[in-house]
């Protein structure tokens, strides 16, 4: 998760080029700036949400992500006295959370110790 400007085309591709891997299969829903993402690069599905959730053909649906960008959008009204420079921190807490829940802090330490091993 990275905050940005806006929602366009121009905004959004290059991030997407810059932080995800050329190949990825990359799932969205129909917003019109995702039409520019570049289909070389990238395999892009989408669900069409004003027909479903989930698309009954591929099974592609948001849901994943809308419930990420819904607890980092909690935790930030918890947070409004937060500096916004902080923003980043806030957002990569959120998605490391998710990824590890209740074994965030141990999984934390693990991740420091592959990067500062003890010689």
């Amino acid at each position: 998760m990275v905050p940005v400007q806006d929602r366009s085309a121009a905004t959004l591709v290059p991030f997407i080029q810059r932080y995800i891997l050329p190949g990825t299969t990359i799932l969205s829903d129909e917003w019109a700036s995702y039409n520019s993402i570049p289909a070389a690069s990238f395999q892009h599905l989408t669900a069409n949400h004003s027909l479903n959730f989930v698309d009954p053909t591929t099974g592609v649906h948001t849901q994943t992500v809308e419930s990420t960008w819904g607890d980092a959008k909690k935790r930030l009204r918890n947070c409004m006295t937060t500096n916004p420079i902080l923003l980043d921190t806030h957002l990569s807490e959120v998605c490391w959370q998710k990824k590890y829940g209740e074994a965030s802090f141990s999984n934390l330490i693990m991740e420091i110790r592959k990067q500062y091993p003890v010689v």
